[in-house]
C-alpha cells in the first residue's frame, strides 16, 4: 500500500488536457483549406490519424476481440517463420528432433509475457511505448523507442528479403532482387498507411489465402523432408543460441503488442485475449518454424535445393521446390507466398509510425502517416544491402534483439507487478507526457546498460563471439534478464523513497 501511495505522489494534473485531444482533423495543423479537405477525405475512408495520446474510455469501443488472433495469424502465416526456422538446422547444425523440441518448448513459454502484456493496453488506453514511459521515464524512453524502432524495422526487413527472394526466383533476369524488395515494401506501405481498422480488416481474410499456399508448399516437399543432413552441433553453443533466437521471436512483441489492443474497452476478457495471442502468434509461428527447420535440415542433402540455396538463398529454395514439382501452378503459389510477408511489413511500418515520434518530441508535430513513408525508403536500402549476406545477418540481428528484449521485459513486468500492483489506476493517463511526474528513467537505464558488462563476453553471433560464449555458448539473453531483475527493483525503490523525502 505504501508503494502505491508513493506512486500517486508522482502524478500531476498539468497535462489533463491531453485526454481531450482526438484523432480528428482539428489535431492536424494545416492552414490551407485544400490540404485540410484532403486530410478529411483520408479520415473518411478510414485512415488513422490519431497520435500518441492515450485513448479515452469513450474511444475504446472495439469489441471484435478475435481480430487480435487474425491480425497476428496473418503476419505469422507467411514466409517469415519458415525462413527463421532454417537457422537451427542449417546454421546451428542441430538435428531436426532437437530443433523441434527446443522450438516448441521455448516458443510457448516465451510468448506468455507478450500475451499478458497485451491485456494491459485496453485497461490503460495507452500504446506500448507510452506505457513504457511509466518505467523508462519520458526522456530515457526515447532511447527505448529507438531500439524498438530498429528491432521492428529489422523484422520488416527480414520478411521483405524473404518475400523478395521468392519473387525474384520466378524470373531472376527480368526482376532483380532490388526490384522485388521495392515492390513488397511499397505494397506494405499502402496497407500500413490506412491504420488500425483497415489493417485489421485486411488481416481478417488474407491469412486464408496464405495458408492455402503454405499447405501446397508442404505437399510439394513433404515426401523429401525425411532426408536430413547429419547433425554438426557440438557442445552447448547451438542450444544456448536457440534461447536468444526464440526470445527475439516471441519476447520482442512485448514492446509493440499493446498497439493492437488499445481501442478495446477496459473490460476486454483477459483470458480470451491471452488465448488469441497464443493461437494467433505462437501456434502458427511454431508450426511454420518447424517446417523451416525441416527444410533447412534437408537442404544440404538434396542437391537441387543446395544449389538453389547457394545461388539465391532461402527464397530460391522455395522457388525450386514449387516450380520443379508444380510448374506454372507452382509459380502462382510462389507469388502468393512472396506477398504473404506484406502483412508483416505493413504491421511493422504501422508500429514504427508510433515509435518514431517518441524518439524526439518535435517529431510529434509530424502526422503519423509520414513516418511509414520515411521508414519504407530506409528499409528498402537496408534490405538491398543485407540480402547478400542474409542468413548471417538475420541470426546476428535476432540474437542482439533478444538481449535487449530480455532487459526490457524484466523492467516492464517488475514495474507493473511490484510497483504498480498490476493496477491501471496507478498509470494515470493525465501524466503520460509530463516528465516531472513520471519516473526519472535512471533505474531503467541502469537495468539496460549495466548488464552489457556480462552480455558482451557472453554473446555469440556471426559478428562477434565473446570469451564466455566461446566455452559455454550464447548466454547473453540470460545475463540480460537476470542482471536487469537484480538492478531495476532496488534502484527504482530508492528513487521512489528519494522523491517522497523531497
Amino acid at each position: 500500500m505504501a508503494k502505491s501511495e508513493d506512486l500517486r505522489t508522482e502524478k500531476t494534473i498539468d497535462s489533463v488536457s491531453t485526454l481531450a485531444r482526438r484523432g480528428t482533423i482539428e489535431s492536424i495543423n494545416t492552414p490551407l483549406s485544400v490540404v485540410r479537405f484532403a486530410w478529411q477525405k483520408l479520415i473518411d475512408v478510414g485512415v488513422e490519424v490519431r497520435g500518441l495520446e492515450p485513448i479515452p474510455v469513450e474511444g475504446r469501443t472495439d469489441r471484435r476481440y478475435v481480430n487480435k488472433a487474425t491480425i497476428f495469424a496473418a503476419s505469422m502465416i507467411s514466409l517469415l517463420p519458415i525462413g527463421i526456422g532454417i537457422a537451427p538446422t542449417l546454421v546451428y547444425g542441430l538435428p531436426f528432433s532437437h530443433a523441434a523440441a527446443i522450438i516448441v518448448g521455448l516458443n510457448f513459454v516465451l510468448i506468455l509475457p507478450s500475451a499478458y502484456i497485451m491485456t494491459v493496453a485496453p485497461k490503460t488506453g495507452m500504446r506500448q511505448m507510452v506505457q513504457a514511459r511509466y518505467s523508462f521515464g519520458k526522456y530515457f524512453n526515447a532511447f527505448n523507442s529507438l531500439t524498438v524502432t530498429i528491432g521492428t524495422a529489422g523484422f520488416g526487413v527480414i520478411a521483405c528479403c524473404q518475400g523478395a527472394q521468392v519473387l525474384t526466383s520466378l524470373s531472376p533476369e527480368d526482376l532483380p532482387i532490388a526490384g522485388s524488395i521495392s515492390i513488397i515494401m511499397i505494397v506494405g506501405l499502402v496497407l500500413s498507411f490506412m491504420g488500425y481498422h483497415v489493417l485489421h480488416f485486411f488481416a481478417r481474410w488474407v491469412w486464408i489465402v496464405t495458408l492455402f499456399a503454405v499447405l501446397v508448399l508442404v505437399g510439394s516437399c513433404g515426401d523429401l523432408l525425411h532426408h536430413q543432413a547429419q547433425a554438426r552441433a557440438e557442445g552447448p553453443k547451438p542450444y544456448t543460441g536457440m534461447v536468444a533466437l526464440s526470445a527475439a521471436n516471441m519476447l520482442s512483441w512485448v514492446n509493440i503488442i499493446g498497439d493492437y489492443a488499445v481501442y478495446m474497452p477496459p473490460e476486454a476478457p483477459t483470458v480470451r485475449l491471452i488465448c488469441y495471442v497464443i493461437g494467433g502468434l505462437a501456434v502458427p509461428f511454431t508450426l511454420l518454424e518447424l517446417l523451416g527447420a525441416a527444410i533447412g535440415g534437408a537442404t544440404p542433402v538434396i542437391s537441387t535445393w543446395a544449389l538453389a540455396y547457394q545461388t539465391g538463398g532461402f527464397g530460391n529454395v522455395v522457388g525450386s521446390i514449387l516450380t520443379e514439382r508444380l510448374g506454372n501452378f507452382g509459380k502462382f503459389i510462389l507469388v502468393i507466398l512472396a506477398f504473404s510477408v506484406v502483412t508483416t511489413v505493413a504491421r511493422d511500418l504501422y508500429t514504427i509510425s508510433f515509435t518514431v515520434p517518441i524518439i524526439l518530441p518535435p517529431l510529434r508535430a509530424v502526422p503519423r502517416i509520414v513516418w511509414p513513408i520515411v521508414a519504407t525508403g530506409v528499409m528498402i536500402g537496408v534490405a538491398v544491402a543485407a540480402v547478400g549476406d542474409f542468413l548471417d545477418a538475420v541470426s546476428s540481428f535476432l540474437h542482439i534483439l533478444g538481449y535487449i528484449t530480455g532487459s526490457s521485459v524484466t523492467i516492464y513486468l517488475v514495474e507493473w507487478f511490484y510497483f504498480r500492483k498490476a493496477d491501471p489506476a496507478n498509470m494515470d493517463p493525465a501524466i503520460w507526457d509530463t516528465a516531472s511526474a513520471l519516473p526519472s528513467g535512471v533505474a531503467a537505464a541502469a537495468a539496460i546498460f549495466v548488464p552489457w558488462a556480462l552480455i558482451v563476453p557472453g554473446m555469440q553471433s556471426a559478428w562477434y563471439v565473446g570469451p564466455i560464449a566461446e566455452k559455454a555458448g550464447d548466454l547473453g539473453f540470460e545475463f540480460a534478464l537476470g542482471a536487469a531483475l537484480l538492478i531495476y527493483g532496488p534502484v527504482r525503490a530508492l528513487e521512489i523513497r528519494f522523491r517522497r523525502q523531497i
